[in-house]
């Protein structure tokens, strides 16, 4: 039987509120793919800030982030300069 999407057990919103609060990988990748596409919003700034740490319990990302984030703030550099 499969569960419907509102039905989340206790584990599932753990888990999903523990997401919001620790950096994580996946989302600090994916604010930096996004910003080399369109500027930031100012809270989507705050996000990426926030996760530049990424996994405090690993390194898995690092060097690509560091890589992307360069990339990142050169497109950044190039936006401020064209206007």
């Amino acid at each position: 039987m499969s569960k419907s999407p509102s039905s989340k057990t206790i584990t599932d919103r753990v888990c999903t509120f523990m997401g919001m609060i620790i950096p994580s990988c996946m989302e600090g990748l994916r604010l930096v793919e996004l910003g080399k596409q369109r500027p930031l919003k100012l809270h989507e700034r705050m996000v990426l800030f926030y996760n530049s740490p990424l996994c405090l319990h690993c390194n898995c990302n690092r060097e690509k982030f560091d890589k992307e984030r360069a990339k990142l703030r050169v497109i950044e550099q190039e936006r401020r300069q064209q206007k």
